[in-house]
């Protein structure tokens, strides 16, 4: 993980020095670059997601061994307490085989010594966990603080492709401002050519009378005749121009048509998706509720496990308390009937052996039957807690399955979105080039208008140089060539004159065509731009809510080592009351050692003395009995010895 944090800070700087060169570029107009760079961040993010989740994955692998150690400790707190009842159950036989009593002592021995390694065992294996829980905390706050630092990396990378957006759009606004310029200019030049075109019609007209007064009837006949005939070739050019013209409109309105009826196929797919994301959506808060549902189970069944170990506890302390208390009873009823028991001491004795036998037999079977049942309840309660993680797992699945969908249902969304632009683009380039045909369908009929008129014009004009061409062929020849002459230099002067003009019409409209499609690059990018950012943030919601399930991850994770802690400490008072109870057993059997001796030299020295002598006998019994009473006392005092557990 640090390698990881490492390796993702020099890249935000990185990042950080190439935003001048975007502005650059961006001011160049060179998008391309721009958009390759925007996409290699996109992968860069990409993996760094894929690394929080492997981090998010070892977690887990990491939380399960831990549950494993949990699930060995709990076994071997199971043997230890399966050794403590069978080491209970040989201290009960030892009372009715005395003879046996020092291989008793070496098996007892050999298991405490057996009890006190596991028990080691199990400190190291406490120590080992708490190393592993102190660096899963160590790495969980790793991965936080990497998650925050690339949450800002995204944040700074959204800014500046926002301001990397106001500037393209300053950039848009400029380059209207400078097509509007362009356009007046345009207008401008048009009115030029229209007062041009007014001068030369003028122009022609004149020449035309003066060429009507003084050309030739030859040359005005034959060039009556050239002109009728091109009239006419340019009357069929037209004729067949306009019809192609005309089944070019079919075409595009069939092509209207045709787009139209895609976009209204497009829309409704659009709506059919929307339907299907909404029902999706409501799937995925349905599951929602029930993975919460599932958790809240979960903790109430915990809950009812603390609190059913927490009674079984408080019940065994009353039971300790009231056998105390039946105890003290017992000794007060005993030193009010201690003259009568001294007298039937041996058979008192017997039955309260055998009494005592059959009681303890008893509550352990209890014991033994309660701590069956409790164990069988936390497994089958355990066994909930599976398959309830069974189904959150499951509908994680579901979750994650039905998130793919949607997601993959908003990729389709959004490339019908882009398909239904271009399809409205090419709609819009198919209506303007339906304009520019209009256009020069109304420029055909002027012209054909023209040439009428001039047809018209010339066969007025043939009359009437036909009546003035008789009066006027010898006297004007010479004043004709000259004034031929100088038509002819006007004529090539205002041809030269239009040629400049149709040659700037022609690079005025070049201009606009580029322009044009600069502009419509410029709006693709835009919108491609928009998309992207719109992934970005789609992206950034995305890293959010794994940033909250890693969250509650953690939250998940806090709790079940707290439960661990909670188990280990459970594990080491059980450790501390076996190990008392060790103690107590070891201080039993050398207590009953002591006693046993003591009352058979007592028994003797009764005997004996009752016989001869019988007050003095019952009290000397009486002063050995405190006396032995006093030793086993002062043997057992720090190990906290009732006296229950004398007469037993």
């Amino acid at each position: 993980m640090l390698r990881g944090r490492c390796s993702c800070s020099p890249c935000r700087g990185h990042l950080q020095s190439r935003s001048p060169t975007r502005q650059s570029l961006v001011k160049g107009g060179s998008y391309d670059s721009e958009l390759i760079r925007v996409l290699r961040e996109r992968d860069e993010m990409q993996n760094m997601l894929d690394k929080n989740e492997r981090h998010l994955s070892e977690i887990q692998a990491n939380v399960k061994v831990l549950t494993a150690d949990r699930d060995k400790t709990s076994m071997h707190y199971q043997q230890a307490q399966q050794e403590i009842a069978s080491l209970r159950r040989e201290v009960l036989k030892s009372k009715s085989s005395r003879a046996a009593k020092s291989s008793v002592t070496v098996s007892a021995q050999s298991i405490l010594k057996r009890v006190e390694a596991e028990r080691d065992e199990a400190k190291v294996d406490l120590h080992r966990m708490s190393t592993e829980r102190d660096s899963l905390r160590e790495r969980l706050k790793i991965s936080q603080e990497t998650a925050i630092s690339e949450r800002a990396h995204l944040e700074q990378r959204v800014e500046d492709l926002q301001t990397a957006i106001l500037t393209l759009e300053h950039e848009r606004g400029d380059q209207k401002s400078h097509l509007a310029l362009m356009r007046e200019s345009m207008m401008g030049l048009e009115e030029e050519v229209h007062t041009l075109g007014r001068k030369l019609t003028a122009a022609e007209d004149e020449h035309s009378r003066t060429r009507n007064e003084l050309c030739v009837f030859r040359l005005s006949n034959s060039e009556t005749q050239n002109a009728l005939s091109d009239s006419q070739r340019k009357l069929t050019s037209r004729i067949g121009e306009l019809q192609n013209s005309q089944e070019r409109n079919k075409l595009l309105d069939e092509k209207n048509d045709s787009l139209l009826r895609q976009m209204s196929g497009l829309r409704e797919e659009v709506s059919s998706l929307q339907s299907t994301i909404t029902d999706l959506d409501q799937r995925r808060d349905c599951l929602q509720e029930q993975l919460e549902n599932k958790t809240v189970l979960l903790n109430s069944a915990h809950n009812q496990l603390d609190d059913k170990e927490l009674a079984g506890r408080e019940r065994e302390l009353e039971a300790l308390r009231r056998r105390l208390g039946d105890a003290g009873e017992e000794l007060g009823a005993l030193a009010k009937v201690k003259d009568s028991t001294l007298r039937e001491n041996a058979q008192l004795q017997e039955e309260l052996d055998m009494s005592r036998l059959n009681n303890q037999e008893r509550e352990c079977r209890e014991h033994q039957e309660a701590r069956r049942r409790a164990s069988a309840q936390a497994e089958s309660w355990e066994g909930q807690a599976r398959q309830a993680e069974g189904s959150i797992s499951e509908l994680r699945l579901e979750l994650m399955s039905s998130d793919m969908e949607r997601r993959r249902l908003k990729e389709k969304v959004e490339a019908l979105e882009a398909s239904l632009q271009e399809a409205l683009s090419a709609e819009r380039s198919c209506s303007s080039q339906v304009s520019q045909l209009n256009r020069s369908l109304l420029h055909t009929e002027e012209q054909l208008r023209q040439a009428q008129g001039e047809h018209t014009a010339t066969q007025t004009d043939l009359e009437k140089t036909r009546e003035l061409c008789v009066k006027l062929d010898a006297s004007k020849e010479a004043l004709v060539e000259r004034m031929l002459r100088v038509c002819n230099c006007e004529l090539e002067l205002l041809r030269k004159q239009l040629s400049s003009e149709r040659l700037s019409m022609k690079s005025l409209e070049s201009m606009l065509v580029s322009t044009r499609e600069k502009e419509l690059h410029r709006q693709l990018s835009s919108q491609e731009r928009h998309t992207e950012i719109q992934l970005l943030r789609d992206k950034l919601t995305a890293s959010d809510s794994k940033a909250s399930s890693q969250r509650r991850e953690v939250a998940t994770l806090s709790t079940r080592s707290a439960q661990l802690e909670a188990d280990l400490d459970m594990t080491k008072r059980q450790l501390s009351t076996e190990r008392f109870e060790r103690s107590v057993c070891l201080s039993l059997l050398a207590c009953r050692k002591g006693l046993a001796c003591a009352l058979l030299s007592l028994s003797l020295l009764g005997r004996g003395q009752c016989r001869s002598y019988p007050q003095r006998g019952c009290t000397h019994i009486f002063l050995h009995l405190t006396v032995c009473v006093c030793v086993c006392v002062c043997v057992c005092g720090d190990r906290s010895l009732g006296f229950k557990d004398l007469y037993d």
